[in-house]
């Protein structure tokens, strides 16, 4: 990472924030009280199994849930000190392909199988820039050329299912590097894709970041990929934050006992003995099926973050269990 790239102030500040689907009884509350920020050119990763909420706060930046039956009960998204969560429709698209972008997990399903390759990458080209004709190809042609497709002049023309797997995660991240974008959001962009192919669309990924300078969040539950890419991790647990801090401190020394236990989880291969795996017992993967958090009642004991290390905070009080199996 460029620290060069650096200010001391965050591009992205998440504070308190929270969602919810639905109302009254039938209220589920998937993310809790959700606080982090990231700097410019800083890699941030969000980890968790699934149906911890990492997507789901990664939407709410953008603003792409199914609003109204989604709602915030509380929290900002400050991104360059404005607050986006007020922010009208009309208004938030200006911010959506431009100063921030998103790279989904499947690309076969994000890219529109109707159209070439051309014609998507020229749409985000127009929308935003207003740019046409030639000059739209030329910049089209330096896109695919950045991503590493190879005679990218002879895939203009190409519809997603003529494209590899790994070709399609690449055409996705020209799509969302288009507009030269300051934080681009990488919701488990490699998980569809084999070995080979990860350790290249992630070797691009830290290559261009480099050279664009912006930063990246990177939602995960590969915690190999985490070391490898980021500085800073959050560790999510039925919708809140339990442990955050720098990568190699969160991993030598986690604190957390869910923390812990997603690292044991972790294969170490070893021919003359078993694997283990640790399980955390009260993981829900259903958040219907979580705790209700909405209301607490006087003098009882909210969990919050504290501080164990410089820039090491982990969540004291949250009650988790953590039963390794023999």
């Amino acid at each position: 990472m460029d620290d060069v790239t650096k200010t001391g102030e965050p591009l992205l500040q998440v504070k308190d924030l929270s969602v919810s689907f639905g109302a009254g009884e039938r209220e589920v509350r998937a993310v809790d009280r959700v606080s982090f920020e990231i700097k410019r050119g800083e890699t941030l990763a969000l980890v968790g199994e699934s149906g911890s909420g990492k997507s789901v706060t990664a939407l709410s930046i953008m603003k792409l849930l199914p609003y109204p039956a989604a709602h915030h009960p509380s929290g900002q998204v400050l991104f360059k000190a404005r607050d986006l969560l007020p922010l009208p429709e009309s208004e938030i698209r200006h911010v959506r392909g431009n100063d921030i972008t998103i790279i989904f997990q499947e690309p076969m399903t994000s890219l529109n199988p109707l159209h070439t390759i051309e014609k998507q990458l020229a749409e985000i080209l127009l929308l935003h820039r207003g740019v046409t004709g030639e000059k739209a190809r030329k910049r089209i042609v330096e896109l695919l050329t950045q991503v590493g497709i190879p005679e990218p002049e002879t895939r203009l023309g190409s519809y997603p299912h003529q494209l590899s797997g790994g070709q399609r995660q690449r055409v996705m991240i020209a799509m969302a590097l288009a507009n030269e974008p300051d934080l681009l959001i990488a919701d488990e962009p490699t998980t569809a894709l084999d070995v080979t192919v990860q350790a290249q669309i992630l070797a691009l990924l830290g290559d261009l970041q480099k050279r664009l300078g912006m930063a990246i969040l990177f939602i995960t539950h590969d915690l190999g990929i985490v070391r490898k890419l980021a500085s800073r991790v959050c560790v999510m647990n039925k919708g809140k934050i339990v442990e955050q801090g720098d990568v190699e401190r969160v991993f030598t020394a986690p604190e957390h006992p869910y923390t812990k236990a997603l690292l044991a989880a972790v294969p170490e291969p070893d021919l003359n003995h078993p694997l283990d795996f640790a399980k955390v017992s009260g993981a829900f993967s259903d958040p219907a099926a979580w705790p209700r958090p909405f209301t607490i009642a006087a003098g009882n004991f909210r969990p919050e973050m504290v501080e164990v290390a410089p820039g090491h905070f982990v969540r004291i009080g949250t009650g988790e269990t953590v039963e390794v199996a023999s």
